[in-house]
């Protein structure tokens, strides 16, 4: 179980994120704390107010959301034991999911070789086509 999820999206995406997050916690009476990862923009967002700890990437025209190095510090600074990203940029960068396994956060998704198999459309539909799933030709 994970103490401290990093939350790498925004809006209603984080939020959802949150909500699980605390129906996990009363389920299972486990302190699970959530870190709203935001941008200048976002300052105010109900998604950062609502979250347990709130980590600043800085000016959103810099883009730190695609920043391996703004997200490694984030995840490192803030503790956090797990990365969650949702849907998006993020979640389809292999890199993201490579970094995190590198500085010891799980990732919450597939796994860096799934992403880059399954992110070739042509290569995912040969591989859907080996074990039997029909596909449209």
């Amino acid at each position: 179980m994970f103490s401290r999820v990093a939350i790498v999206n925004r809006g209603e995406a984080a939020m959802r994120l949150i909500h699980a997050v605390r129906e996990l916690a009363a389920e299972t009476g486990t302190r699970i704390e959530t870190v709203a990862l935001f941008t200048d923009v976002d300052r105010t967002a109900t998604f950062v107010r609502e979250a347990d700890i709130a980590y600043d990437l800085g000016p959103a025209s810099a883009r730190p959301y695609l920043d391996l190095k703004v997200l490694e510090r984030a995840l490192v600074e803030t503790g956090a034991d797990a990365a969650w990203v949702g849907w998006g940029f993020v979640a389809e960068d292999p890199a993201f999911a490579e970094l995190c396994e590198k500085i010891g956060v799980t990732f919450v998704g597939p796994s860096p070789d799934a992403m880059r198999k399954l992110g070739d459309k042509i290569g995912a539909k040969l591989i859907a086509e080996e074990v039997g799933v029909p596909v449209a030709p």
